[in-house]
């Protein structure tokens, strides 16, 4: 346990790219360690909210639990567990390790962004385009600058990268909360609890490779819906 907080805090202090661990034993006791990690923090979370809505401190919501009504345990194991990891893991954490397509998850993400603001149908595409222009331009810049020049500000901006992309991740789950919107403070709550989950993914897949961050992701979901099957 020790040597697996050592290395993720030491990690998130200053995210970088690792070269790729092929330890075996390291791998599943980080796997494990997280994983409990994950679960320990998603309940404090999920306590500390209780508290504040005893207390009549924030309003209370409904975690969207539907799909298990509407389709059953099997198909909801599947959704959750297999389908959803693979490709939220693709979306959030894939680019992590690849040249340019950072800039096009900033880039469309920061348009995902703006149409929220926004909120206008008409302007939903032209925003998108805008962005991919803007994605297409930086993305030519750097290919035609010096090597080290992009390696160098890739290195520096790492960190930033990494904590965006994890932060986008908590964002995006919101909608798994009927009625809550950015206008109540107690998004917060939940946005922490799931950038947290996506830092840890973030941390597997860049020491381990992106099929391990789908592996604990799918275990995380698991043991979330099986909670919500036997407490719900």
């Amino acid at each position: 346990m020790i040597q697996t907080l050592s290395a993720f805090w030491q990690f998130l202090k200053k995210p970088k790219p690792l070269k790729l661990s092929k330890d075996n034993k390291s791998l599943w006791r980080d796997m494990l360690w997280l994983l409990i990690l994950d679960l320990l923090f998603a309940g404090l979370v999920i306590s500390t909210y209780c508290i504040l809505v005893h207390f009549n401190i924030i309003k209370e919501y409904v975690q969207e639990i539907d799909i298990l009504k509407k389709y059953g345990l099997i198909v909801t194991l599947l959704l959750v567990c297999i389908f959803a990891p693979v490709l939220e893991e693709f979306l959030f954490r894939w680019h992590l390790r690849k040249k340019y397509l950072p800039i096009y998850f900033v880039c469309f993400t920061l348009g995902l962004i703006s149409n929220y603001f926004i909120k206008s149908s008409f302007l939903t595409w032209p925003v998108y385009i805008f962005f991919l222009f803007v994605a297409l331009i930086i993305s030519g810049y750097f290919k035609r600058i010096d090597i080290r020049k992009r390696l160098v500000f890739q290195q520096r901006s790492f960190g930033y990268l990494f904590y965006y992309s994890a932060i986008i991740f908590g964002l995006t789950h919101l909608g798994n909360i009927k009625g809550l919107t950015l206008s109540d403070p107690a998004f917060i709550l939940f946005v922490i609890s799931q950038t947290f989950t996506g830092i840890s993914l973030g941390f597997i897949r860049i020491k381990y490779g992106l099929g391990y961050s789908i592996l604990l992701h799918g275990f995380f979901n698991f043991i979330l819906v099986l909670l919500t099957v036997f407490f719900c």
